[in-house]
């Protein structure tokens, strides 16, 4: 891998996270302005990275494959990956490009990334904590990914700023994938209810707005790229199929926002009693085969 950027994050100086890594640094402000979308509280994923990163499939290999081909990616440049999480996207980008920064809110999840790439010697990615929102990030980007997470920020506002730190003719990925329970089997069925169910008794319900869905009806993101002056190239889906064993599908559940153990509390073993019990009870074997998909809708700037 190239470049000579090493792994740091943020440091807390007042209200301000800076990065510390050199003088070119990241500045994030904490004056969030979400301008009418749903508001998801900042601590979502607490407690969830070592199972996000476990439990949580990578995206295909086609899917990148397919992605870096239609943005052109040939001459590596820079890849911001806002939102990142745990890394899934930064990890599997960051040999086919000079630098990476990737930029998340929850510091725990940066923390885990910083921690993972040092031991894997990965030395061309910068990790960052802070809001999406309101990063200030200094240079053009060849291309801007982020995955599973569109929905949660302040979509206007993150296609403004993506569509500025767009270096011309670079694109903008916003990467998906299906959580192992969207289908209609028996146990994926059960695994919903299940999940529905203990939301309600651990008081979890909240914990995402209600009305994130009618929000994104009500203004689908390709009128948000639109007005933000972003081109759609497209949507691109890829079919994965998965085997789970009950406690992979145990470490998925509490890599979620809505029943990380945080979530479910003195809840936690009577759900997980309850949950183990019902999936065994539809396949005795404890196999289950899921059949989903991997997505990225693709932008580009002008």
């Amino acid at each position: 891998m190239t470049g000579s950027a090493k792994p740091s994050i943020g440091t807390r100086t007042g209200s301000t996270l800076i990065d510390v890594r050199d003088a070119r640094s990241v500045v994030v402000r904490d004056d969030r302005d979400v301008s009418g979308a749903p508001e998801y509280r900042p601590d979502l994923y607490e407690g969830t990275a070592e199972f996000y990163d476990r439990y949580r499939p990578g995206y295909p290999s086609a899917l990148f494959d397919d992605l870096l081909d239609r943005a052109t990616i040939g001459d590596r440049g820079r890849l911001l990956d806002l939102a990142c999480g745990t890394g899934q996207i930064a990890f599997a980008l960051a040999d086919r490009f000079d630098e990476v920064i990737a930029l998340d809110q929850e510091p725990e999840m940066v923390t885990f990334a910083a921690a993972k790439a040092n031991a894997l010697g990965i030395t061309n990615v910068s990790w960052m904590v802070g809001p999406v929102e309101s990063a200030v990030v200094d240079g053009a980007f060849t291309l801007i990914t982020i995955g599973n997470a569109f929905h949660r920020l302040a979509r206007q506002k993150v296609a403004e700023r993506a569509t500025s730190w767009l270096a011309p003719g670079g694109h903008l990925a916003l990467l998906w994938s299906d959580s192992p329970w969207r289908g209609s089997a028996p146990w994926q069925q059960v695994v919903d209810e299940t999940m529905r169910e203990w939301a309600r008794h651990a008081g979890a319900t909240n914990r995402a707005p209600a009305d994130w869905e009618a929000a994104l009806d009500r203004d689908p993101t390709s009128d948000v790229l639109r007005r933000a002056g972003l081109r759609t190239v497209g949507r691109y889906e890829f079919p994965v199929d998965r085997t789970w064993s009950v406690e992979a599908l145990l470490g998925f559940v509490y890599s979620t926002s809505t029943h990380s153990r945080v979530a479910l509390g003195d809840h936690l073993a009577a759900f997980e009693e309850t949950l183990r019990d019902r999936l065994l009870a539809v396949e005795p074997n404890g196999i289950f085969e899921d059949h989903g998909s991997s997505a990225y809708d693709l932008a580009a700037c002008p």
